[in-house]
């Protein structure tokens, strides 16, 4: 094999890809756990080993392996996703609309209270302004 480890040559085939860290872990635990089981059955024979992980970071593993990560991450998201989503279309649609409604309703009474609270002193500045006028 080559002076690297396994974690630094799929950390280096991510970078190359422009791959996140988040992606690159996830690649390398898939990576761990195919390594763990494949090594589990060869026994401690070191030219089993080697070929093994020779295979697995082969090009078209790493490939494999990075794929694997983003359709997890992938998944995960969509699932976490899908109730927040739901819950928004309906709830907070109705939500919004309501409260639109309950405020222009307030903020007109608000208006109605203020101008006939107010009419004689407006009054009274609307013909101020009026008088001093040329």
């Amino acid at each position: 094999m080559s002076d690297k480890t396994p974690f630094e040559v799929i950390s280096d085939y991510c970078k190359t890809e422009e791959k996140n860290t988040v992606v690159r872990d996830l690649a390398y635990s898939i990576y761990r756990q195919q390594y763990e089981s494949l090594t589990k059955d060869a026994g401690t024979n070191q030219t089993s080993i080697d070929a093994i992980q020779k295979t697995l970071l082969s090009k078209g593993n790493l490939v494999a392996h990075v794929r694997s990560a983003e359709d997890v991450l992938k998944r995960q998201f969509q699932n976490d996703l899908k109730p927040i989503q739901s819950k928004a279309t309906k709830d907070s649609f109705w939500l919004s609309v309501g409260s639109g409604i309950v405020s222009n309703i307030l903020y007109s009474l608000l208006l109605i209270i203020i101008f006939v609270i107010a009419k004689d002193q407006l009054g009274t500045w609307l013909s101020a302004l009026i008088e001093q006028k040329p």
